[in-house]
């Protein structure tokens, strides 16, 4: 019976804190802490935590190489000329293409085209990139609508990398960042 009574006191405690604890969590589940699902775009895009200058490849890679980083996934493939599709992922239905140039020497240019779900999504995308950017090659030059980064990469590879914001491609607004090998 004193068992009895124990087990109902604490089954009962339990209910009581459940009862408490359950809302507190769907509250803050539903919270946002201050951050667009955007924050960090830049970063996931880029691939940031591996090494190189784009998505873990480098100015003059052979296109093997490059094939070897993205995977087989390519939606066009030329001798001098590789083209990615990466599908929407999470709410803000983010997809983006990138195109990777070949010549003689390697990899020269790579096209990055951003597409979001509305405008603002594009806002939040263009600043985490700009940020990235920032970060890495300072303070950049301003051009019209588009910023500008002038940089020497890992293997000494001069290189301008421009950021575009509000273009249409396709009918679709998106922004593009071009890196793109120059001469010094």
């Amino acid at each position: 019976m004193f068992l009895e009574l124990q087990q109902r006191q604490t089954l009962s405690f339990c209910r009581k804190c459940y009862a408490l604890l359950l809302p507190f969590f769907f509250l803050l589940l539903s919270c946002n802490d201050g951050k667009d699902k955007t924050t960090g775009a830049a970063e996931e895009i880029l691939k940031s935590s591996g090494r190189g200058d784009f998505r873990g490849v480098k100015m003059g890679d052979h296109i093997d190489n490059v094939r070897q980083k993205e995977g087989s996934g390519f939606v066009y493939s030329m001798p001098d000329e590789l083209v990615y599709r990466i599908p929407a992922s999470g709410l803000d239905s983010i997809w983006y293409e990138i195109s990777y140039n070949f010549n003689e020497q390697g990899l020269y240019n790579i096209n990055l085209e951003v597409y979001g779900k509305n405008h603002d999504v594009l806002e939040e995308i263009t600043k985490s990139f700009s940020e990235y950017y920032g970060r890495r090659y300072g303070a950049p030059s301003v051009s019209f609508a588009s910023l500008k980064w002038r940089t020497m990469t890992d293997n000494g590879r001069y290189v301008n990398i421009t950021l575009k914001d509000s273009l249409k491609v396709i009918g679709q607004p998106c922004i593009q960042v071009n890196f793109n090998e120059s001469e010094n």
